[in-house]
């Protein structure tokens, strides 16, 4: 088998055109198993991983080969900020009972002044560690080289402690998230590859274009895709897709001729898309061949799988029976006098 990555005969293996973890069903046995593993870890994992499209699969239970879905709430647990006081650092965990964020205060200790000049070390719990208070109050005299308290004074000050209690309802936090558009282009441009090779037969192997796109694919240098013209970034304004917005959960792709080549639109889910020329010599392709082979239209459902792969004029046709049909409704409508 001749890898469509590498083009060194190798054994095969399965590979997934849009991700399994993505609910990518379609498959080709094309790629070498050493070409799979490397750009499955270093392409397809940052675009599975990108945070919104991460969100969605969670929204749909997408699992992939992890075996369970992400967790919707993944990003927002951990350790963040008070919004009012950023000094403070909180812990939020899942409420599996409530299905809500539990936000719980973590311990602080800083110096301060009382009014009268006396210096103090203040420290700040949960209201839930309470039952912490003797032994913090005791490391901390440690710590300070002062003598602990007996057990009389410790428990003054614990009362004391238990008195002066805030209370913060609602509080809001402040969560860093750290996104990365990393390897983005190449995971849409090999999407696009692929399927110029399903769709255009062996032959665009040899081809310039694709020569440039494996490359530039296969790079490891992040900014190696930057020179492949093409649109890459939000699906929202993708013009390409204006048809199809009402499918947010679908995957679609399909092939049209401009300017003598052919180029590849690709969208993942409604969050990401790119519109790659996977050649610049169309009549290489479609000179003496039937059009529908090569012009194509394809959408995934990503949670039952569902594959449709149909010429893209069959869409087209479709596009137009479903406007016909809600026109001639709108027209039927009885209008209020």
């Amino acid at each position: 088998m001749r890898c469509i990555f590498c083009l060194n005969d190798r054994p095969a293996s399965k590979e997934h055109v849009f991700a399994l973890a993505i609910g990518g069903s379609l498959t080709t046995d094309r790629v070498c198993e050493l070409c799979n593993s490397t750009l499955g870890s270093r392409v397809d994992a940052p675009l599975t991983d990108f945070f919104p499209i991460r969100m969605r699969r969670a929204d749909l239970g997408l699992a992939g080969n992890s075996g369970s879905p992400p967790d919707a709430f993944e990003m927002l647990i951990g350790v963040a900020k008070l919004a009012e006081q950023p000094g403070r650092r909180v812990q939020t965990t899942m409420n599996k009972e409530t299905g809500k964020l539990d936000i719980k205060a973590l311990h602080h200790a800083s110096d301060a002044e009382l009014p009268d000049g006396t210096k103090v070390r203040q420290i700040i719990i949960d209201e839930r560690d309470v039952d912490q208070i003797p032994k913090i109050i005791q490391r901390e005299r440690k710590r300070h080289g002062v003598p602990p308290l007996s057990d009389e004074q410790l428990a003054a000050e614990v009362l004391k402690a238990k008195q002066n209690v805030t209370t913060i309802d609602n509080p809001a936090v402040l969560i860093e998230m750290n996104v990365s558009f990393a390897y983005l282009r190449h995971a849409m441009m090999k999407i696009a590859y692929e399927l110029a090779f399903l769709w255009l037969g062996e032959s665009y192997l040899d081809d310039l274009s694709a020569a440039e796109l494996r490359t530039a694919i296969c790079a490891p240098n992040i900014t190696s895709t930057d020179e492949i013209p093409g649109y890459l970034g939000d699906a929202v304004n993708c013009e390409a897709f204006k048809l199809w917005s009402e499918d947010k959960t679908h995957h679609i792709a399909y092939a049209m001729v401009g300017n003598g080549g052919i180029a590849l639109a690709v969208r993942v889910f409604d969050i990401y898309a790119a519109v790659v020329w996977v050649t610049k010599d169309a009549s290489r392709y479609l000179l003496g061949r039937d059009a529908n082979a090569v012009l194509r239209f394809l959408t995934i459902e990503p949670v039952s799988g569902n594959i449709r792969d149909v010429p893209f004029n069959e869409e087209l046709y479709r596009l137009a029976r479903v406007m016909t049909e809600a026109a001639r409704t709108a027209c039927a409508s009885p209008t209020a006098s």
